[in-house]
């Protein structure tokens, strides 16, 4: 089964034509929506809107794959679970187009399951400029597919530390994922950990996930402080092993 590298969030990529230090850049402005799509047993299908707000055509493509966490890492595999059609096409400027996302296996789960819709602006040669920045953009979506019954997230914690910097790690023993934010780890010290502000990412349903901090830090044990969709929860970490 094939693995993807990806990031979890709408990203930028820059690529250098010519070759020489860019001067200028030029963007196209490919937008998708919704920022997260939610499956059910009842409703196996969603729409994904696409659309171009620049000042020229962009071509487009649309891919599904199943989103897994194993031993605190993530990956993307390819998967026949869900299809994306049309998966290619060009938008003219001003333009809106939608994506119909499809479930094929209408089996019912026991545990939820996540995917990532990936929607990729191609890059254009023809409109590359010598030192400018051509900036190709991307937009990750999560997609889960519900189980009908099944415990809530359901979080132990542990941090230790690795190569300088603090590692906290989550498992999620429960059927359903839990989304993390303005994360921060107090150490028995009394020193307090930021992991950003910001959106840390998703502990998956039945799933293991590691993060390092944003800085140099060191311990282990401590307490865990983080916002989820539930409001702000709290939670004592051991030590990482």
């Amino acid at each position: 089964m094939k693995k993807t590298t990806y990031s979890l969030i709408s990203m930028v990529f820059l690529a250098l034509s010519g070759g020489l230090v860019p001067q200028g850049a030029q963007a196209a402005a490919l937008q998708a929506s919704p920022v997260l799509i939610e499956l059910r047993q009842d409703s196996p299908s969603a729409i994904v809107q696409i659309r171009n707000t620049g000042q020229a055509p962009i071509a487009v493509q649309t891919r599904v794959y199943r989103w897994t966490q194993e031993n605190g890492q993530e990956s993307l595999d390819d998967t026949d679970d869900l299809t994306a059609s049309p998966p290619m096409t060009t938008l003219q400027p001003g333009a809106t187009y939608s994506v119909r996302l499809v479930r094929v296996n209408r089996e019912p789960v026991a545990q939820e399951q996540a995917y990532r819709v990936l929607v990729d602006e191609l890059p254009d040669p023809s409109r590359q400029q010598s030192g400018t920045i051509a900036m190709v953009v991307r937009h990750s979506i999560p997609v889960f597919l519900l189980a009908s019954e099944g415990k809530p997230a359901q979080l132990t914690w542990s941090v230790g530390t690795r190569n300088g910097r603090l590692v906290l790690r989550a498992t999620n023993s429960g059927d359903r994922r839990v989304r993390l934010s303005k994360v921060s780890v107090r150490l028995p010290g009394g020193q307090n950990v930021s992991f950003g502000n910001g959106l840390l990412g998703y502990a998956l349903a039945g799933s293991t996930m590691e993060w390092l901090s944003p800085g140099r830090a060191s311990g282990s044990g401590g307490t865990i402080t983080a916002t989820t969709e539930l409001g702000t929860i709290t939670g004592k970490a051991t030590g990482l092993r």
